[in-house]
């Protein structure tokens, strides 16, 4: 028998070893993230309003995430590093209480239990750690889910009799925390009574009938946490949002018998995605892109991390073999059950309410079916006779985790980095833009799926002051550009009055501005609806509402740029060309030609010049009000760089014809030259 001192010797070295591997998968690029998607509709809310607000946000579907967040902000505000450190540890957290519950039901599986924790607490299908602000509920959630099995398995292991029920109590209190986090990790207690069941099954009375009323007696104080959740959330709370209304969701099975067989489609699909797709599909998709030096950077850090691995490793102590009082195949029949049902209760409460795990965008969903996927995969690796055999293939796979972590936090710093940099170059463009436009924004590789996206920084800018009344009033309202967009737009006509999670826009779409920037080094570009300015890299669905843009709504009789915060946009960045060109758009809104040349020379002085051939317009444009037809000339040759620029080119500057007074010989120009 192993003391107690070498007992908690190995366990503390599993917890290193998942601490440091989990540290090095997630923190080396963490600095550089910012706000990110839903981050940043819930950052603008508590600028205008106060912590209590969270209540209002989250009223309409998990009302107990405001319990949360409320204390993080209050300690964090809006700096979003904390945010990232405290994701972090609960999600180390999480993956040290599945290894205690791994030791636990299976004491001398030293290598099992440890490997199980680790691979889960990097599991690579969950691709949303970075964005640390929205999903702190759903890693904090899940922290206190798998504390509550570990105490629920501590609870029927510990003789005496006081210390039972206190951790009975302490589980049933965690299980209804995670649950008031996330109630589709619900499933998890699938994994709790596999684990309770394999605990009695163990039990010395060979009786069928006495080990299953064992299993329900001993049950009974746990069903509180799913049942006393249910009972309220199906009898007592009125979900505002139908993805997580459960008996709408479920209901529509009876309607239309055939949504079962779609269930049954995706649990089969979703099988194989948390057990063996997410070990390769994020990796290529995410890892293999990167550049060069940093897929060099994540390779050194994934050779940090195994020979770690393997130093460690040495002391933990090769007994998997001993069996408890069982024979190897009913161990590997007790870890198939846990596991098969704990990814069946993964699955199962996403698919109801018809979801289901795609990579990357709703890995979120892999949480709780991560738990039986790994355990099922170091299943096989503790079936290797070779110690180094099988240190090897771990190794494979945890090296597979970290290239995947570094490209999936590289993806997202770039989206931090080309989001800061956006907004940066509209504070300098505009003074001030007028209350009540709808925003329409593209930036450069980066999708935009939710409004908030765009109207979140853009009210921090512009619109930051407190607000004293409910809904919080959207100064700025912002779109996506669907079909139905699109087709509002340019029949200039229908507004929307969205009211979501405490946030009251009015949508016009006949007074909407465009912003595009085309490429990670390009600048913004304000389209002038008159003549829009588009590059050949724009979307299709930009070049059709570029018309309908009303560059008015920028405001320029303000001198000053608007104060940009940077803890929310990081410090100003460098003012190279974009600066200049920015500052070369505004005067040529206001018509202070004179000034653009100025700012032209000093960009060029400095050796600044631009990527897109479109941001020489406002240059050629001041050249032609000041007549000089030779810098007309010169500046023409890097406008017109194809026939598709050529032909746009000549219709911006027919129009400018008709906008400015000009000189005759200017005129001919225009047209003999730039429109022949």
């Amino acid at each position: 028998m192993q003391s107690l001192k070498n007992k908690l010797g190995e366990f503390r070295l599993g917890v290193l070893l998942i601490l440091i591997i989990s540290a090095i998968a997630y923190l080396p690029l963490v600095k550089d993230l910012g706000y990110l998607n839903d981050d940043w509709y819930l950052m603008y809310d508590m600028q205008v309003k106060d912590p209590s607000f969270f209540h209002e946000i989250f009223a309409i579907d998990r009302p107990g995430r405001a319990y949360a967040m409320i204390p993080l902000f209050s300690l964090f505000g809006f700096n979003v590093l904390p945010y990232h450190i405290t994701a972090f540890i609960f999600r180390v957290l999480g993956g040290i209480c599945l290894f205690w519950t791994m030791r636990m039901l299976w004491e001398k599986r030293n290598f099992f239990a440890l490997i199980t924790g680790l691979l889960f607490t990097i599991y690579p299908g969950f691709l949303s750690q970075p964005n640390a602000i929205d999903y702190q509920s759903h890693i904090l959630g899940l922290f206190l889910a798998l504390l509550s099995v570990a105490l629920t398995v501590k609870s029927i292991l510990t003789t005496d009799r006081t210390k039972r029920i206190l951790f009975i109590l302490a589980s049933i209190l965690t299980g209804w925390g995670y649950l008031s986090q996330m109630e589709y990790f619900i499933g998890i207690e699938l994994f709790r009574f596999a684990c309770v069941f394999i605990l009695i099954w163990r039990t010395q009375s060979e009786n069928l009938r006495v080990k299953l009323f064992d299993f329900v007696k001993i049950s009974l104080p746990f069903l509180l946490i799913a049942g006393g959740f249910l009972t309220w959330r199906l009898f007592f709370f009125e979900s505002e949002r139908q993805a997580t209304d459960i008996g709408l969701q479920v209901s529509q099975a009876f309607s239309n018998p055939i949504i079962i067989l779609w269930w049954l489609n995706y649990l089969i699909q979703d099988f194989f995605t948390v057990i063996l797709v997410a070990w390769n599909l994020p990796m290529y998709q995410i890892a293999f892109p990167m550049r060069l030096k940093d897929m060099l950077n994540a390779i050194a850090l994934a050779l940090l991390a195994i020979a770690i691995l393997w130093f460690i490793m040495r002391w933990v102590r090769e007994n998997e073999s001993e069996a408890e009082t069982s024979n190897t195949s009913e161990l590997k029949r007790e870890t198939l059950i846990i596991a098969l049902l704990s990814i069946a209760g993964g699955l199962i409460p996403v698919i109801l309410v018809n979801r289901h795990v795609t990579l990357p965008e709703y890995s979120r969903y892999s949480l709780i079916a991560s738990v039986g996927a790994v355990m099922l995969l170091v299943l096989l690796f503790e079936n290797i006779s070779q110690r180094n055999i099988q240190k090897t293939v771990l190794s494979i796979f945890v090296a597979i985790a970290i290239l995947t972590h570094y490209g999936n936090t590289m993806r997202y710093v770039n989206e931090t980095e080309a989001t800061r940099n956006f907004w940066w170059q509209v504070s300098w463009r505009a003074p001030i833009i007028k209350e009540g436009v709808t925003l329409i924004a593209s930036y450069p590789q980066s999708g935009l799926s939710e409004d908030y996206f765009i109207w979140g920084p853009a009210n921090f800018i512009y619109y930051p002051e407190k607000q004293s009344t409910n809904p919080v009033e959207i100064k700025l309202p912002a779109a996506v550009l669907t079909r139905d967009v699109i087709n509002q737009i340019t029949t200039d006509g229908g507004t929307e009055t969205p009211l979501r999670r405490g946030n009251y826009l009015e949508r016009d779409f006949g007074n909407v501005l465009v912003m595009i920037q085309s490429s990670p080094n390009g600048c913004v570009r304000f389209i002038n609806g008159d003549a829009p300015e588009l590059s050949p890299n724009d979307a299709d669905r930009l070049v059709l509402i570029a018309p309908h843009s009303k560059l008015e709504n920028v405001l320029v009789a303000e001198t000053e740029s608007p104060p940009v915060p940077s803890d929310v946009f990081g410090e100003e960045p460098e003012r190279g060309w974009c600066y200049y060109y920015q500052k070369a758009d505004l005067a040529r809104q206001r018509g202070e030609w004179e000034q653009i040349p100025i700012l032209l020379k000093e960009a060029l002085d400095k050796g600044y010049y631009p990527e897109d051939a479109l941001e020489w317009m406002p240059f050629l444009q001041a050249y032609a009000v000041q007549g000089n037809v030779e810098k007309m000339r010169s500046t023409l040759k890097l406008v017109a760089l194809n026939k598709q620029l050529s032909l746009q080119t000549c219709a911006v500057m027919r129009n400018f014809i008709e906008q400015e007074t000009l000189n005759q010989e200017v005129i001919d120009f225009i047209q003999k030259k730039v429109c022949e």
